[in-house]
């Protein structure tokens, strides 16, 4: 799939508009256009809305056609906003945790999983 951004927010836009029956702009509630522009969305997903990069990643924002710019830890799960560290560091670490939560993951395992701790393999 393409992601071009900005023919995605002219598409969402004319929805709006063509559900509204057309009306300008400035007569469309900001309720009928998120209700209106959140069934677009729905009815077409990209492929995935974040872009990650060794480095880096980007996400996009469909409602409000904004680009978030993340800093990453390379090979790991690790992100956050620059000038925003600890912050990100924090959500990264709650995140990663209720992620690896739903397999029932140990400390040991999640330490595994970061690289902490050599892997503990039985026999």
């Amino acid at each position: 799939m393409d992601l071009d951004f900005k023919e995605d927010q002219l598409a969402i836009e004319a929805y709006v508009r063509m559900r509204c029956g057309w009306r300008d702009e400035s007569e469309i509630s900001e309720e009928e256009y998120l209700a209106y522009a959140i069934e677009y969305i729905q009815e077409n997903p990209f492929a995935d809305e974040a872009v990650s990069l060794p480095r880096e990643s980007l996400t996009y924002d469909r409602l409000s056609g904004e680009f978030t710019y993340w800093k990453r830890i390379p090979n790991t799960q690790f992100y956050w906003e620059p000038g925003q560290f600890w912050f990100g560091m924090r959500m990264s670490l709650w995140c990663n945790y209720l992620r690896l939560q739903r397999y029932r993951v140990t400390w040991r395992g999640l330490a595994e999983y970061f690289g902490l701790v050599e892997p503990a393999y039985e026999d």
